[in-house]
């Protein structure tokens, strides 16, 4: 994310779902009847976005090397009922989407349990994705992580990873209303976060 995407609105950037080809569906049910070629074809094919993703939640490059790893492994794990109905991307960065969440949520709450306050588990951080966020008065995580978890979770799968409304909507159990509003309610917030350094001269530390 940086100071271009602040400005990006959401609006516009529903798609309909795009079905599978025949070849690709036919590759993921030999991957699922355990076939090594079609397995090794199916995670080179899906490694690049499963390991964007994760990097996208984890901050440490260790904890998304292990995020993509396990996303990889419930890809294998879910081929044989892949169905064609999503093309084969959209299905695997689904997966994996719930997968960095997953581990995401289960870490706050073990660091929660460790430091007896219950109340942490409810903070997710996030990490910032963008490559161009030097323009910002401050990097992009702490703005993120100044936000609700509900809103960073959102802005993170729909603008730094661009997953339509409806997809984000499926991944966070989320109506699509709801997910509408918390991007416009996190996307405010970053901007006025943003407007308020800017007006006080706030530089980023290095």
């Amino acid at each position: 994310m940086s100071a271009s995407v602040l400005g990006r609105s959401q609006a516009g950037r529903d798609e309909a779902a795009v079905v599978a080809s025949p070849l690709d569906l036919d590759r993921a049910r030999r991957a699922g009847a355990g076939e090594p070629a079609a397995q090794a074809w199916l995670v080179m094919e899906l490694l690049p976005s499963v390991r964007r993703i994760a990097r996208a939640f984890l901050q440490s490059p260790a904890d998304a090397d292990d995020v993509a790893q396990l996303a990889l492994l419930a890809i294998l794990r879910s081929a044989a009922t892949y169905r064609g109905e999503a093309s084969l991307a959209t299905w695997g960065r689904r997966i994996a989407v719930r997968t960095a969440l997953k581990y995401v949520r289960a870490g706050r709450q073990r660091e929660a349990l460790i430091a007896g306050d219950e109340s942490a588990a409810d903070d997710v951080p996030a990490s910032s994705p963008g490559r161009d966020a030097e323009a910002l008065p401050r990097h992009v995580r702490e703005y993120l992580d100044e936000l609700p978890e509900a809103q960073r979770e959102v802005i993170i799968l729909h603008v730094a990873l661009e997953h339509t409304v409806d997809e984000v909507a499926e991944m966070t159990e989320a109506s699509r209303d709801t997910v509408k509003s918390r991007l416009r309610l996190g996307i405010e917030a970053l901007r006025k976060q943003v407007r308020q350094d800017i007006a006080v001269g706030r530089r980023r530390s290095a």
